[in-house]
């Protein structure tokens, strides 16, 4: 049986480093569960492992994703699964990253609905993009099916955008009733161990500064524009955090010296919707960095 290593927690926590040690101790390999990284051109503001990382253990789902693709945690889970099968079944398998519903698309399975066009997805994240907005599209969940938007959070983004593009794409139906009509897939065989790094809000908040300093210092600008020239601008990725505040600063939205700090803010409130995620799973074993 498969041994899986969940190792997860907010942005800039060290999930790692942490990951290639244990990897590197147990002969095991690293998947990656972060979103953005599964895309190529995206360097620098995605945080990729080094080229000089890569050879010292093996690296699984980096840069999968051409532009003007995009992909969603279906899509995740089924080249998760794919490259899975190439990997023995003695080899552990640590699974790192950020993102909390891919680490759910894997652990639960997913239901099996038609994906929504990207048009239709953009325009949803539009409309979601503020507190007012995502409140706005809560509503219109409660109003369509009150008993599914029952289990949906305010803060949970993702979750509400996610239910508004299934309802668009299905005029007139209820959530329950195309999830009943639907194949649900299974999720991971075998043991699922979960570790969680985090660390005083000070202490990652000086680490999302350093990290932050340090991308714009290696050419985040620079990578970003080069982007822009290519005609990426609505792509994915560069929506991202990091990404989305140096596209404002080139289209002269924001001042070179608030650049930084904004980078810092936007990564710290990722970084909380991260904690208040993964808070919600008690079979998280947390470590308590110094």
């Amino acid at each position: 049986m498969r041994n899986f290593f969940f190792v997860l927690g907010p942005t800039a926590s060290g999930k790692s480093e942490w990951a290639m040690e244990e990897a590197f101790k147990n002969n095991g390999v690293i998947f990656n569960c972060d979103s953005i990284q599964l895309y190529q051109e995206v360097n620098i503001g995605a945080a990729k492992p080094s080229a000089e990382d890569r050879k010292k253990i093996p690296h699984y789902l980096l840069d999968q994703i051409q532009y003007p693709e995009e992909i969603t945690s279906a899509g995740y889970r089924k080249i998760f699964f794919n490259e899975m099968a190439k990997i023995p079944e003695s080899v552990p398998i640590y699974v790192v990253g950020g993102t909390g519903f891919y680490f759910l698309a894997l652990e639960k399975g997913l239901y099996e609905i038609e994906q929504p066009s990207l048009e239709l997805k953009t325009q949803i994240e539009k409309e979601g993009s503020s507190d007012l907005g995502i409140s706005q599209l809560l509503q219109e969940v409660i109003k369509a099916d009150s008993e599914y938007a029952a289990k949906l959070h305010l803060h949970d983004r993702y979750r509400i955008m996610r239910a508004v593009q299934i309802l668009r794409s299905n005029p007139g139906k209820k959530i329950t009733k195309l999830l009943a009509e639907k194949k649900e897939t299974k999720g991971l065989q075998g043991n699922i161990k979960k570790i969680g790094l985090k660390w005083d809000s000070s202490v990652l908040e000086e680490r999302i500064r350093i990290r932050t300093r340090r991308m714009l210092e290696n050419g985040l600008i620079d990578e970003t524009q080069d982007l822009l020239k290519r005609g990426f601008g609505n792509w994915t990725p560069l929506k991202s955090v990091g990404y989305r505040e140096v596209v404002q600063f080139l289209k002269g939205e924001l001042p070179r010296n608030r650049l930084e700090e904004q980078i810092v803010i936007a990564t710290r409130q990722l970084a909380k919707k991260q904690r208040t995620w993964f808070q919600r799973d008690s079979d998280i074993q947390w470590m308590q960095k110094p």
